[in-house]
């Protein structure tokens, strides 16, 4: 079995999409055992399905063919490490959540509490967010912003997104992940979970 998908990496290194999807058919048991066991770190079960499946493509086409490793094993690998990853950010993430959830302004800000819509230090705190929000936004190129409002306020899956780019999955997955990480250094957070940039840029549905 090491051989043939020794072989269906050859292919797909030479640009056949044909093995690219029968090495992501073989390797579908896989992929939905990490994607289900790391389900709580995305939106949803087809984003976390995704991001093994990109885990694997990139292997796929970084897979040095003149050693003697075997495939499977580089796939599991790289599954694993890619989840682990993402594990750490969403625990950074949820940590960092717990230790502002006392600040009343900014869970209100972010629509994580019902409050006085009319109440003066609300629509100010409220205000001030938007502003943040657009001036970071304007820090990033045009190209940028489009990955962003894809994803975060059109709710657009990576495939999707590679379609509405004219991308390939693993360029709208880095392209998009890239804007997400620069909207957050402009914004002086830490973490790079996808649910702060939700949250920061659909406060009210509006930004």
């Amino acid at each position: 079995m090491n051989q043939t998908i020794r072989q269906w990496i050859a292919r797909a290194q030479q640009g056949e999409e044909e093995a690219v999807l029968l090495i992501l058919q073989q390797f579908r048991p896989l992929i939905c055992k990490y994607a289900r066991r790391h389900r709580y770190c995305y939106d949803s079960l087809d984003e976390a399905v995704s991001v093994a499946q990109l885990a694997i493509l990139e292997c796929v086409h970084s897979f040095d063919l003149s050693c003697d490793d075997e495939a499977h094993k580089e796939f599991r690998r790289a599954v694993d490490r890619v989840f682990k990853r993402e594990s750490r950010r969403f625990k950074t993430y949820m940590a960092s959540m717990e230790t502002a959830r006392h600040v009343d302004e900014s869970a209100e800000a972010l629509g994580l509490l019902a409050g006085d819509e009319q109440d003066p230090h609300r629509l100010a705190v409220v205000s001030e967010v938007r502003e943040l929000v657009r001036k970071c936004l304007d820090s990033l190129t045009e190209e940028e912003q489009r990955f962003l409002r894809l994803r975060c306020q059109h709710d657009l899956i990576y495939s999707d997104v590679a379609k509405r780019c004219g991308l390939s999955l693993s360029q709208a997955h880095k392209l998009t992940k890239a804007a997400m990480i620069k909207f957050y250094e402009a914004m002086g957070c830490h973490g790079g979970g996808e649910g702060e940039v939700y949250g920061a840029l659909r406060p009210d549905g509006q930004l």
